[in-house]
């Protein structure tokens, strides 16, 4: 597994299936899977106003997997929450990084619509005729501007 994989890993576990960003205040629910507290407790708020939903008063179907857990039993997960706090921190994690469409990160830019791309949106129809070049050369490119160009090497 390299670099970039192991990342995405990580920032995919420190990840909460409700509101799609790094877990905040993680807990478990009885059948294993874990959630922001807050988000969780949203749901479950939305939850109550089905009736006829749950069989017993005071659980809730899980996200996930739909098994009920009473509401009173969540457990921090402190380990998650450390997970989480790494990969916040993590330069390469940071969501503006990685491409909305395939989670991979942004190493080209698309100079005809001057935005990062990925590597596979270079290969879809609509970047292929583009100019593209790497992030790093349009930084420098930048930097420098475009009437310095030419100065470059001098």
């Amino acid at each position: 597994m390299d670099a970039v994989e192991l990342a995405r890993k990580l920032q995919e576990e420190a990840t909460c299936s409700i509101c799609l960003d790094y877990f905040t205040d993680p807990v478990m629910t009885t059948c294993g899977h874990n959630f922001c507290r807050e988000c969780i407790r949203l749901t479950w708020e939305k939850a109550k106003g089905k009736k006829g939903r749950r069989k017993r008063r005071g659980t809730f179907p899980c996200p996930e997997c739909r098994e009920l857990s009473p509401q009173r039993n969540l457990r921090p997960n402190r380990l998650l929450t450390k997970v989480a706090e790494m990969a916040r921190q993590h330069p390469g994690l940071q969501s503006r990084d990685l491409c909305k469409v395939h989670q991979e990160v942004l190493k080209l830019f698309c100079e005809d619509d001057q935005s990062p791309i990925c590597v596979v949106c270079r290969e879809s129809r609509e970047h292929r005729a583009h100019r593209v070049v790497p992030v790093e050369e349009a930084v420098q490119e930048h930097k420098v501007g475009p009437g310095m160009r030419g100065c470059r090497g001098q």
